[in-house]
């Protein structure tokens, strides 16, 4: 199984920090990191991670979300609301790309806080976008629960998938700024608006976060964000100097 960590973003209750810690324990993840969160260092968290102390114990906490997956080479937002542009996919279609990752390859499951959720520029973070459908008359889960049910996916998944190819994955900082770099190239190009292009650039990010990009691919797209931005400056300068 790779290696899977469940994040949850500024978790408001103890009680589901530990009740995460448990469904860790339950499916084998490899743990669990806190980003800014409430004070959960209380019974209650102890009292719900019944026989997952050790996961409690050995959780990681971190001021940000970037600095929370920055070592993570597959990152998932777990969103109740559909997206804008990108559909989600489901917590069994995530677990089935994880299980085709190779052994030990970091991998982080994001969740936001139980009273809002993750925001679109959290969710922008993350190559996946991931929801768990439910019954219309509710379909808000509790965070624990959502916790819960995305692990056990994972779980099934790593016993019945095939063999993985190997297959290196860049990190996201290192993605993350070859995204940066294609969507300036895009923007002095015209390809994307002026006004907010996150918005339009948010189906590149899934392209390529649905690819999972090598070491080599991030540099290919540092390279062709460097060509397209030189080509454009050539022709500015030439257009400069014409009579």
């Amino acid at each position: 199984m790779a290696n899977v960590r469940i994040v949850l973003v500024q978790p408001e209750s103890p009680g589901n920090v530990g009740a995460a810690a448990r469904a860790i324990a339950n499916t084998g993840l490899a743990g669990l990191d806190l980003v800014q969160p409430c004070d959960w260092r209380t019974v209650e968290a102890w009292r719900m991670a019944w026989r997952a102390e050790d996961i409690l114990e050995q959780t990681r906490v971190f001021e940000s979300l970037e600095e929370a997956i920055s070592g993570a080479v597959y990152t998932a937002g777990l969103a109740g609301r559909q997206g804008t542009r990108v559909e989600p996919i489901s917590a069994r279609q995530l677990a089935t790309e994880v299980a085709g990752l190779e052994q030990d390859d970091p991998v982080a499951l994001v969740f936001g806080c139980e009273s809002k959720g993750l925001s679109e520029k959290e969710l922008l973070c993350c190559q996946r976008r991931v929801r768990i459908p439910s019954h219309p008359a509710q379909p808000s889960l509790n965070l624990a629960q959502a916790v819960m049910v995305t692990s056990y996916e994972v779980f099934l998944a790593s016993g019945t998938s095939p063999e993985p190819m190997p297959r290196e994955r860049a990190e996201v900082a290192d993605t993350e700024r070859a995204f940066g770099a294609l969507r300036d190239a895009m923007l002095e190009i015209g390809f994307l608006p002026v006004e907010n292009p996150e918005a339009r650039f948010v189906e590149w990010r899934e392209i390529f976060g649905r690819a999972g990009l090598s070491p080599r691919e991030v540099k290919l797209i540092l390279a062709l964000a460097r060509r397209i931005k030189g080509a454009i400056r050539a022709a500015r300068r030439s257009q400069n100097t014409e009579p």
